[in-house]
């Protein structure tokens, strides 16, 4: 799995996605995500692209139903890798589209992005 859930730190999520996302990497995150927020938990994600070469091609990403309904119970999203993902990892999360703080920080930057997310 390209999808790694390296720890859970409280409400912080610690995630690397390393290699190509599949569908089963995004289901294994979001039944985490249920679990967490069934039992309160306001999941904050530190997510870090290690090696990130990008979604699966020919999926149907289009599935927005987990962000309609557990979308508000996420605070925030902190991305960490290469900036050449940046405007896709947005656009994948939805930001701006959803009221959960999201920000993209630079792999020199991961220790702004790991203070930014637990602000």
């Amino acid at each position: 799995m390209a999808c790694e859930i390296l720890r859970i730190d409280g409400e912080i999520v610690h995630i690397r996605l390393k290699g190509i996302m599949k569908p089963t990497d995004l289901q294994s995150l979001q039944t985490t995500g249920k679990q967490l927020i069934g039992q309160g938990v306001k999941p904050r994600l530190l997510v870090t692209l290690d090696d990130f070469q990008g979604w699966e091609k020919g999926v149907d990403w289009n599935d927005v139903g987990f962000m309609l309904t557990q979308g508000k119970n996420i605070l925030k999203m902190a991305i960490v890798g290469d900036e050449r993902w940046k405007e896709d990892v947005f656009a994948f999360v939805a930001k701006g589209l959803r009221p959960t703080e999201i920000e993209f920080f630079a792999p020199s930057a991961a220790k702004d992005a790991e203070s930014w997310i637990r602000a």
